[in-house]
């Protein structure tokens, strides 16, 4: 049980991470951000 905990906690630090970094590159190079639509 203690494993699953950490397999889930480092799965979601890896999923937050990469959703950053592609959010970063992707919405950079096209003049976007992710976190524009909630600036209305």
């Amino acid at each position: 049980m203690g494993m699953t905990i950490v397999y889930v906690v480092v799965s979601l630090a890896v999923c937050i991470t990469y959703f950053l970094a592609v959010d970063h590159f992707l919405m950079d190079s096209q003049g976007l951000d992710f976190w524009y639509l909630f600036r209305k």
